[in-house]
């Protein structure tokens, strides 16, 4: 029989923020492979600093940076949600102009799969507080 699982933030590690460096805050991937297997739901927690973004420009067909390479299964889709701090949700439109607006602590956006370049990004003057999950998880590779 299964039993729920309690994953207490303090205990996950912190990595850097994929693409930057630590002046930019932190990721704590809560429910990922290995600390955890889910069906396929993924599970994070984010603090990102002003002018910084959580996953910078990037689209769900794949994404490579320095350091790691995300892999994203076909019909992939995510939510966003800001705890603390505010930001823009900016992606770009088919005509290739740049649209973007206010997110702040209790705003969840959802990106549906087929949503092109997008990233969250920090104008605020304080750090975001986020979560992101999603499913079906995608595969994340670190490079060193």
């Amino acid at each position: 029989m299964a039993r729920p699982i309690i994953i207490r933030l303090e205990e996950v590690s912190a990595q850097p923020i994929p693409g930057a460096g630590p002046e930019a805050g932190f990721m704590k991937r809560v429910l990922y492979p290995p600390r955890i297997e889910t069906q396929g739901l993924f599970f994070a927690y984010c603090e990102c600093r002003p002018g910084f973004s959580p996953h910078r420009w990037h689209t769900h067909q794949g994404d490579q940076a320095e350091g790691y390479r995300v892999e994203y299964p076909p019909g992939f889709e995510e939510v966003y949600y800001v705890i603390r701090g505010q930001g823009v949700m900016q992606w770009e439109r088919a005509d290739g102009v740049i649209a973007e607006l206010p997110v702040g602590p209790g705003d969840a956006v959802f990106i549906p799969p087929g949503v092109p370049r997008h990233q969250l990004l920090n104008n605020g003057p304080e750090t975001i507080q986020m979560i992101g999950c999603g499913q079906p998880r995608p595969k994340v590779t670190l490079i060193k």
